[in-house]
């Protein structure tokens, strides 16, 4: 059955196709057609489409022509300028994913941003040396610091990494949150969101006397913090509980392995040895010897 024929402009790592597509039209080239078969996981998955009629579990053929593409700017190709322009459009259409509850595209735009304004490891010992004081000059040129550009960098990164904790809370994937919230604690050890997201994190991996250390570090930085002093209390309520849990365990525990030793079985006809005295009054183990005789 077809459902649809279209043209379509899309945006790798953007929406408007099946990932199966956006994967297939990444290895193709110029001008080619390719029917491509896409399995139900990398199409519209057990759910399916209700507006075009896919029913779940569906596998999808496709019929595909690239007619044309434009490269992106690798990112040792842009300027600062054009990093900040690039971080600043993927946060916003981050943003916009994440309210439309596309938790796993606002999570690949959010990562983009730091992957792209991250700083690079240079290795000096791979660089080429030069007695050209034109490229000296414009090597030094290139390593001056624009303040500007690091303020700007650091607060998106942060956002950044603040929001993709967010992202991954919505998934479920408490771990990996709280690794994006220290990413963001590193470059901002007060940021506020961080801070109570990197507690929500321990929270969900059940480790509440963490996120209890967590929620009260949102205290120190904002003591009016209602949300941080709720959820300190929450936790607490679940520590309580976890130890009452232990407790009624261990209890039982004993309580099954607690016997007393049975006592020695008495053996009525057991013959006690008798030390008393013998018919001729001798007494066993008297001090007084018997005189002895000498035959001649």
């Amino acid at each position: 059955k077809q459902w649809y024929q279209r043209r379509v402009a899309i945006t790798a790592g953007g929406e408007g196709v099946v990932p199966g597509v956006e994967k297939a039209l990444l290895k193709m080239k110029k001008g080619e057609s390719a029917n491509v078969t896409v399995k139900s996981p990398y199409a519209y998955g057990d759910v399916g489409d209700a507006k075009l009629a896919v029913p779940g579990g569906a596998d999808l053929v496709y019929n595909l022509t690239l007619e044309d593409f434009e490269q992106a700017k690798y990112k040792y190709e842009m300027s600062n300028a054009e990093k900040i322009e690039f971080a600043e459009k993927a946060k916003e259409l981050g943003t916009e994913y994440f309210k439309a509850g596309k938790f796993d595209l606002a999570l690949k735009k959010y990562k983009v941003i730091t992957e792209y304004l991250e700083p690079e490891a240079e290795d000096f010992d791979d660089m080429p040396d030069s007695d050209d004081e034109d490229k000296d000059g414009e090597a030094e040129k290139s390593e001056e610091k624009d303040p500007e550009h690091e303020r700007k960098s650091q607060l998106l990164q942060v956002a950044s990494y603040s929001n993709q904790a967010l992202c991954l809370l919505k998934l479920q994937d408490g771990i990996n949150a709280f690794k994006a919230c220290e990413s963001a604690l590193k470059l901002d050890p007060k940021n506020i969101k961080a801070l109570f997201r990197r507690g929500q994190s321990a929270e969900m991996s059940q480790e509440w006397e963490d996120a209890i250390g967590h929620f009260k570090a949102v205290l120190e930085e904002d003591p009016k913090n209602t949300a941080a002093a709720s959820k300190i209390k929450f936790c607490r309520n679940k520590v309580m509980s976890f130890k009452q849990a232990q407790k009624k365990k261990y209890a039982n525990m004993f309580e099954r392995t607690n016997f007393k030793e049975p006592e020695p079985i008495k053996d009525e006809n057991k013959v006690k040895p008798d030390f008393s005295d013998d018919e001729e009054g001798e007494a066993i183990g008297s001090d007084e010897e018997k005189p002895q005789e000498m035959e001649v």
